[in-house]
């Protein structure tokens, strides 16, 4: 029986001289498929490029976990970032991070439907500068460590995932004014029409702090490489 899925490109990896595996995010969590003969130019297979927002038809195999693959096409066409480089070098660094911190059948329609959202934003939106500050803030309200706010919030502390009043006894913590910036940065929305102006050097150690509470949060949370890649195309 043939079933039809709407997905997030997350990974794909050779299988064959013209087969893939993909692993997508949808509705129902991470999933993975092979698509047999994606490499063929009558298959589609080259529309399975990094974060590409996908109609799928599949079934299921009774000799395999994994979906097999008929028939794809693209449901969202991205018009900007393929041509803009900083766009597209955000565009990698959220797919990274996502392969980092989401395991197979973590099943949350929510963070499915958050993402498809800021995709679309980053798309079209003139005003993406502060918008990897944006993505790894928000995104830990779907993996359970939001950030949560005390009475006259002074320093975000690492350790407690909290704005505290008081100067934290250890080294895990942003300092009084950079707490302030990520506060109001975490009150805009994605589309960076009413973002704070925040300088180039600031903006950039924003992002090196949020991994870092990644790190201090998440064990298993490894080195993002594509970093430097966005570093090189950070702007004001």
């Amino acid at each position: 029986m043939k079933n039809t899925l709407e997905g997030i490109v997350l990974q794909k990896i050779d299988y064959s001289e013209t087969s893939v595996i993909v692993k997508l995010l949808t509705e129902s969590g991470v999933q993975s498929f092979i698509f047999q003969g994606a490499k063929r130019k009558n298959k589609s297979g080259n529309l399975m490029s990094p974060m590409a927002i996908l109609n799928v038809e599949y079934y299921h195999r009774k000799d395999s976990e994994l979906g097999k693959v008929t028939a794809v096409e693209s449901s969202v066409i991205y018009r900007n970032i393929p041509f803009d480089p900083y766009k597209s070098s955000i565009l990698f660094f959220v797919n990274e991070v996502l392969l980092n911190v989401l395991k197979e059948r973590d099943e949350s329609p929510e963070l499915y439907i958050f993402i498809r959202s800021i995709l679309q934003i980053l798309d079209e939106s003139p005003h993406t500068a502060n918008f990897p500050i944006k993505f790894l803030y928000e995104l830990t309200r779907f993996l359970g460590f939001y950030p949560t706010v005390s009475d006259s919030p002074k320093y975000f502390d690492f350790q407690e995932g909290s704005f505290v009043p008081y100067l934290p006894n250890h080294p895990f913590h942003l300092d009084e004014e950079k707490s302030a910036l990520l506060l109001a940065v975490s009150g805009t929305k994605f589309d960076g029409n009413n973002d704070p102006k925040i300088a180039l050097d600031t903006r950039r150690e924003l992002v090196y702090d949020l991994l870092k509470y990644y790190r201090v949060i998440l064990e298993n949370f490894d080195d993002i490489q594509s970093i430097s890649v966005l570093e090189a195309t950070f702007h004001d």
